[in-house]
């Protein structure tokens, strides 16, 4: 009665074992990090490794007592030997049960570890994608500002142009108002001695003498052919802008940016 109770609590451990084995061979749940990993793995070795061994000796147990029910009964092992075994096997078994309880809750906690680190990827990854479309937006501002900038260039040198342009039209404005006699007046306008020569000086053809030449700043992306189109309307004037500036320029090609060159 004994021997059979014990048959039966060995195969119930052995068939606990074989449920341990197909455990063993599930998947884990979810990739980790490669220390984790690591880790995980040695420590399914080693749960491998103690239920390969407790299974090892419950078969070695079974053969045995398979092998001494088959022979005379004064060949069977002791019952108090049989208990012995079978108690160690059972304690294996259940170490091995609690290992690969710890083992299986240290895959749950990867995995949620590996969940979190993959949403902080994919949030960063949209963190990422936002500052480079705040990068292209600013290039393409950069852009822009650097096309203003010549613009910006020419009308202030337009404005010089137009205030000196005024003010010599006042200074000949003012010259002209002296010189006119007073209304309905036949007289001559009086004149102090000396001033006779001067007057009919003024009173001829008055030849007015060239402007004086221009200066220009270099821009960034301006050339000869440009300047010469801004100041003169073509582009096939940058000889005669050169040939001004020889002791700015070597050639066509020594623009630098800053320089003032003289406008011809």
């Amino acid at each position: 009665m004994n021997r059979s109770l014990r048959y039966g609590v060995l195969a119930t451990a052995l068939s606990f074992a074989g449920l341990l084995r197909a455990d063993e061979t599930t998947p884990a749940p979810a990739a980790a990090a490669p220390d984790d990993v690591a880790t995980l793995r040695a420590d399914n070795k080693q749960l491998t490794d103690e239920l390969a061994s407790a299974w090892k000796e419950s078969a070695d147990l079974k053969a045995a007592l398979a092998q001494a029910q088959s022979q005379a009964p004064a060949a069977a092992p002791s019952d108090s030997d049989s208990s012995k075994q079978l108690a160690d096997a059972q304690d294996k078994l259940a170490t091995a049960l609690r290992s690969f309880t710890v083992v299986q809750d240290q895959n749950a906690q990867l995995s949620a570890s590996l969940d979190k680190a993959n949403a902080d990827n994919a949030s960063l990854s949209e963190q990422l994608q936002a500052a480079k479309a705040s990068i292209a937006s600013l290039q393409v501002q950069a852009a822009a500002t650097s096309q203003i900038e010549p613009l910006q260039t020419e009308v202030r040198q337009a404005q010089d142009e137009a205030s000196q342009l005024a003010a010599e039209n006042a200074q000949l404005r003012t010259h002209l108002e002296l010189q006119a006699p007073a209304p309905g007046s036949t007289k001559p306008v009086p004149t102090r001695p000396g001033q006779a020569a001067a007057m009919t000086a003024a009173a001829a053809p008055v030849v007015a003498a060239p402007p004086p030449p221009k200066t220009y700043v270099v821009v960034e992306g301006d050339t000869l052919t440009r300047i010469s189109k801004k100041f003169y309307g073509t582009s096939g004037r940058w000889q005669d802008i050169l040939n001004a500036n020889h002791a700015v320029l070597k050639d066509e090609k020594s623009l630098v940016v800053g320089s003032t060159l003289t406008i011809p």
